[in-house]
């Protein structure tokens, strides 16, 4: 089988954790910059992930969260929800119903990743049957807030740690801290992305930041690119990146 034939008979969904409960800024998923929620953010760039079959929403069964639901679907999302405590739980709730091989994964409040880097570190993975790609680089990058992995490396995750919170609430962090157990493909990082940055929202300063951020750059129906919002981020405030 060729790399495109191995790749097109691959299922690949994305999926967002998200949830409006957060100890440090409560409901953030819904708090408004440029006039939608940060969660319709979220949304709108994981929709330009082109290797996705199908995006998911991955969220409690809690009534809070129910604004978030209705705005996944009114997006086109499909929507799962289960405990509010294992993140796994719900991840394998959307991972099941697709039938899925590989998944990537969307932090709810990092709504800066790369569509583009999704889809060609997914590549690499799906045409060389990897578990996850092995970042090539000096350190952090810009490259936050979503990754690509293998259901086979989630469900050894799952079978081996089940009560490790790296298994149940980080979904992939158990994994990636065993690579040496998975198999891994190299990518290389460019140089322009690497270095360290704050690009989750998490406290009422990081929502001012990105406020600013997209008062910016943000056009209405677009996305800002990665690239744009890392030249804005080293000029701006180059406290966050090194």
């Amino acid at each position: 089988m060729t790399e495109s034939q191995n790749r097109t008979s691959k299922k690949v969904i994305a999926i967002i954790q998200a949830r409006m409960g957060s100890s440090r800024l409560p409901g953030k998923m819904m708090e408004p910059i440029m006039g939608q929620p940060l969660m319709y953010h979220i949304i709108a760039r994981a929709l330009q992930i082109r290797c996705a079959q199908a995006v998911y929403l991955a969220t409690t069964d809690q009534p809070i969260d129910d604004p978030l639901v209705e705005l996944a679907q009114k997006m086109g999302l499909k929507v799962v929800r289960g405990s509010e405590d294992n993140v796994m739980q719900r991840f394998f709730l959307a991972i099941e119903d697709a039938n899925a091989d590989y998944i990537i994964r969307i932090c709810g409040d990092a709504p800066l990743f790369d569509p583009e880097f999704m889809d060609q570190s997914t590549a690499a993975m799906v045409d060389r049957e990897a578990d996850c790609i092995r970042p090539i680089c000096n350190g952090p990058s810009a490259y936050q807030g979503a990754g690509p992995i293998s259901r086979r490396a989630l469900e050894w995750s799952r079978e081996v740690a089940p009560d490790d919170p790296r298994t149940y609430e980080h979904v992939t962090a158990y994994a990636y801290d065993h690579m040496d157990r998975l198999k891994t493909v190299p990518f290389d990082i460019a140089p322009a992305f690497q270095g360290e940055y704050k690009l989750s929202i998490d406290t009422p300063h990081d929502l001012e930041f990105f406020r600013n951020l997209y008062a910016h750059l943000y056009k209405p129906g677009q996305i800002i690119s990665l690239e744009e919002a890392v030249q804005f981020i080293k000029k701006s405030k180059p406290a966050m990146a090194d």
